[in-house]
């Protein structure tokens, strides 16, 4: 709780450099025009996070639970917040607008008070698009660079907040880029392991690397390899006590051995696909049991 308060504080100390986020509704008035939103046949949202990157500076906009955040030193040090209900400001709007607040949704039902789209919850007369239940306003920060700390800055939709926090982000990206300079494969391993964390919701993430990131370490490459190894060697330890083990039965057993080194952040999730492979290979005849989902949280 202490560094996610130290995280909001520092966002709040930079509000003299925050611009008043403009009233633009145009977009959202634009995909209200679209057919199949005018017909009512399709009634959904979404959210929105994006940025602009100069020489000197970085622009944040964030509409709904999508996220930004910025490492430095394998830290956040910079993070968007999320629209919710229960925000005081937003539950405000909301009740001016004769809505409800109820179980952190607009009148019980979205889990977000930003967005576009949504039109349902943008029909009340004599307000603005803004003052709606649901207001498409983003929200609008300026953070200037430091080419030395700056890391990475990492925008993703909420399956990926869902099982991740900002630190076990930070920490498990700066991890991996220490093992590989492959971004597109650093990001799949994110997608891959918030999904063997339970996620169910959307995920997507785009990852934008300063010069600043750590670089790929041959010491940590070595680990990498003998963390492998030795989760391996592990797992076939667990199929030779047992004459027929199931595959959730492997991963309830290696989450109660205390293994080292695991990528900070991921944990033994993040190594759920080597688990796999290995469990496959030792176990071919059980290899459809590897479908089975199971709570890592």
């Amino acid at each position: 709780m202490a560094a996610t308060k130290a995280l909001r504080n520092s966002a709040c100390e930079q509000k003299d450099k925050r611009p008043k986020s403009p009233i633009s509704p145009q977009l959202d008035d634009k995909m209200r025009t679209l057919p199949e939103m005018m017909s009512g046949e399709d009634k959904s949202g979404t959210t929105a996070v994006c940025a602009f990157v100069s020489p000197r500076t970085v622009y944040v906009a964030n509409c709904g639970d999508s996220r930004a955040v910025l490492c430095r030193d394998g830290v956040p040090v910079f993070s968007t917040q999320d629209h919710k209900p229960g925000l005081p400001g937003e539950r405000d709007r909301i009740v001016k607008a004769g809505g409800s607040v109820m179980i952190q949704r607009v009148n019980g039902s979205l889990a977000v008070s930003r967005a576009l789209g949504d039109y349902e919850y943008k029909n009340v007369e004599g307000r603005g698009p803004c003052d709606q239940l649901v207001s498409p306003e983003p929200e609008i920060f300026v953070r200037d660079r430091d080419d030395v700390a700056d890391e990475f800055l990492v925008l993703a939709c909420d399956g990926i907040w869902d099982v991740m926090s900002n630190e076990d982000l930070c920490a498990y990206v700066h991890h991996r880029l220490l093992v590989t300079d492959n971004l597109q494969e650093v990001t799949r391993q994110v997608i891959d392991t918030c999904l063997y964390k339970g996620s169910q919701d959307n995920m997507s993430i785009v990852l934008v690397v300063f010069p600043g990131a750590p670089s790929p370490s041959p010491d940590m490459i070595k680990e990498e390899k003998e963390l492998d190894a030795t989760i391996t060697r592990h797992i076939k330890e667990i199929i030779e006590e047992s004459e027929e083990i199931h595959y959730t039965e492997i991963l309830r057993k290696l989450l109660s051995v205390n293994i080292e080194g695991l990528p900070p952040g991921g944990g033994i999730a993040s190594k759920r696909a080597l688990i796999e492979q290995v469990f496959k290979e030792l176990c071919p005849d059980q290899a459809e049991t590897v479908l089975e989902p199971y709570p890592y949280n």
